[in-house]
């Protein structure tokens, strides 16, 4: 087995585990020198390539659309090639246009790796499916994990809404936070749970890998669209709360509650629970 980015985040996590349960594991990685690029793999690299069963992306999208011209060619019959890309749709189109005769399926934890794959979603987009990816599939499976199959183009759909949409608003309420002079030392005394829920997620955004946020908003074909509904939300609640009456308001609240659907009540007590943990 073959881990492209296997000291990474996403990439060490699945490294570990297939190591746990005994597998071989090799993690190429390019700052150790000429032929451990797996974009232009050298002759050792293009060696263990050719000899295993499973070839893991676990890179940038730019690496890995390259990568699959260098290394499809080199993948032996019954392998199979795994990307971990939060955006599925250019990868799924260059399988497609490419000769690429081994499985190829897609991944993507829908969590930071610190947490434990163990009950946690990871989306799963099969690109060209065999018994090889059978097997990535029960492993995840094996390991706890939830796995939801969908296609590229509705998992990047998903993530739009529950990536880039998520983190435009709470990047948007940290730089209205900064616009308006406010910071933590002010009001972490007296903050009501939804402020405080809301600069804990800030805090964790901009915590992390500028790229790896960057990527959400910049690579996903639907994330500006989901920005600009973000924008218009923001507009009318602005034109209620200016000129709006009471009723115009409880239609808003509506509206606003329509996408939770049947789940609603869950998702209330859900948070109920969130602030009571925050209370004590």
């Amino acid at each position: 087995m073959v881990v492209a980015g296997g000291e990474g985040a996403v990439g060490s996590m699945l490294a570990d585990l297939w190591a746990g349960a005994d597998a071989s594991v090799l993690r190429p990685d390019v700052a150790a020198g000429p032929g451990c690029d797996i974009r232009s793999p050298g002759t050792r690299l293009r060696a263990d390539i050719g000899s295993a069963d499973v070839v893991v992306l676990a890179v940038p999208e730019e690496v890995a659309l390259t990568a699959v011209g260098a290394v499809g060619p080199l993948l032996r019959p019954g392998a199979v090639l795994v990307e971990t890309l939060s955006v599925k749709s250019r990868f799924a189109a260059a399988v497609a246009a490419s000769e690429l005769a081994a499985e190829v399926v897609g991944v993507n934890p829908m969590f930071a790796p610190s947490l434990g794959l163990p009950g946690r979603a990871v989306a799963v987009v099969v690109h060209r499916g065999g018994p090889a990816v059978d097997r990535i599939v029960a492993d995840l499976t094996g390991w706890g994990a939830r796995v939801q199959v969908t296609t590229a183009d509705r998992h990047d759909r998903w993530c739009a809404a529950m990536q880039a949409l998520t983190h435009a608003a709470v990047l948007s309420f940290g730089l209205a936070l900064a616009d308006l002079d406010v910071d933590a030392a002010e009001t972490e005394s007296l903050a009501p749970p939804p402020h405080t829920v809301l600069s804990a997620l800030l805090a964790r955004i901009t915590g992390g890998s500028p790229e790896v946020y960057r990527d959400v908003q910049v690579a996903n074909p639907y994330a500006a669209p989901a920005r600009e509904a973000l924008a218009r939300a923001m507009a009318r609640l602005a034109d209620v709360c200016g000129t709006g009456t009471e009723a115009e308001f409880a239609a808003l609240l509506a509206d606003a509650a329509a996408p939770l659907g049947d789940r609603w009540s869950g998702y209330a007590v859900r948070c109920a629970e969130l602030f009571e943990g925050l209370d004590r």
